[in-house]
């Protein structure tokens, strides 16, 4: 122990041991080669159900899209997939690593060893796997762009799935609801002798009843809002704020007055009241009926997508970096030591720090 304090102390030992442990951690950071090997995707965004086409002229039916998993999906959900457990066992399984490391834990431990996985500047997802051998880095790569794509595909068939049986559902119950309200609306203007609506009742009236059937719709969208997606959603917000403006709408209705286009709410009998609520209630189931009859075509259309479109594009294969890699490790220890070199045996006797191992600094 003595010796040892005494080479401590001894400049000339100090700066051996640094020059030796420097060549060696330098000889290090080389040898062996480590190669590194990236691949860059882009995660498709999923279709709205065809609902933002369809009802691209109805505003006040547009939330039903997001409703419906329409919505931007964030790259924080794209990297949870890309770095779970179900992406990483079709790799251990498309390589046979279990064989190769012995168990499918040492190979999990293998794999978070030797591949990062991270999202870029414009929702890009690269792979990158650093190893000490050249085709390894790109097989491993390669399997895990392959195995990536493969399991948003997957998510994205499982979510159109959902979806269509959503829309069977809703567009089987709209169907039924038009026919009822259509039954109801014709039985009711063929006991009272009435005529058509639009005639009976006035272009006014008629308008109003639009705004009722959209302000329902409307209705329907901020409950499913709330209920889902919480109250501090700006959806939300804007929705709500589209129902104050629907309502301000329909109350300037209720005015009593009668022009050219009819009488409005106001003016109106008892049959007519009636028969205005029955229009109404046909006007809306006849509004959600088109929008999940025509969503319905497009739900089938990308059916047929998701089972030959890849949900994950490649904008950058799997290969090789060119430039020349250091073992990090290796790297971080030599920087160490050429600091702590610096300091002991430079920074310390300049500025006549006393070391307690050194001892005193030198004049």
């Amino acid at each position: 122990m003595a010796r040892v304090t005494q080479w401590v102390r001894d400049p000339r030992w100090r700066l051996r041991a640094y020059g030796g442990a420097a060549l060696v951690l330098a000889l290090l950071s080389v040898v062996p080669q480590p190669y590194e090997a990236r691949a860059k995707l882009v995660p498709q965004e999923p279709g709205s159900l065809g609902l933002s086409s369809t009802v691209s002229g109805m505003g006040q039916l547009g939330g039903f899209a997001a409703l419906l998993g329409g919505g931007k999906q964030p790259i924080d959900l794209y990297l949870s997939v890309a770095r779970g457990r179900e992406v990483s066992d079709a790799v251990i399984a498309r390589l046979k690593l279990v064989e190769r490391y012995g168990s499918a834990r040492k190979a999990q431990l293998a794999l978070a060893k030797k591949v990062d996985i991270h999202s870029l500047t414009g929702g890009v997802i690269e792979v990158e796997a650093r190893t000490h051998d050249a085709p390894e880095a790109e097989t491993l790569t390669r399997a895990y762009v392959a195995a990536i794509s493969q399991r948003l595909n997957a998510l994205s068939r499982g979510r159109v799935r959902r979806k269509q049986e959503v829309v069977r559902a809703r567009f089987g119950e709209a169907g039924e609801r038009v026919v009822k309200a259509e039954a109801a609306l014709n039985a009711f203007r063929r006991r009272n002798r009435l005529a058509e609506p639009e005639a009976q009742l006035g272009a006014e009236l008629s308008l109003r009843a639009g705004l009722q059937a959209q302000l329902q719709a409307k209705q329907v969208e901020v409950q499913t809002l709330r209920q889902f997606q919480g109250d501090e959603n700006p959806q939300l917000r804007a929705a709500e704020s589209e129902v104050g403006t629907l309502r301000a709408q329909i109350a300037r209705t209720a005015d009593p007055a009668s022009g050219a286009a009819g009488p409005n709410v106001a003016g109106l009998t008892e049959v007519s009241g009636e028969y205005l609520d029955l229009y109404r209630d046909y006007r809306f189931a006849q509004a959600l009926y088109e929008v999940y009859a025509r969503s319905s075509e497009e739900i089938a259309v990308e059916s047929l997508a998701a089972e030959t479109a890849s949900d994950a594009e490649v904008i950058e294969a799997p290969r090789l970096d060119v430039d020349r890699k250091y073992n990090v490790p290796a790297v971080a220890l030599l920087a160490l030591v050429i600091a702590l070199a610096f300091f002991t045996e430079l920074y310390a006797p300049a500025t006549g720090i006393r070391l307690p191992v050194i001892g005193k600094p030198r004049p």
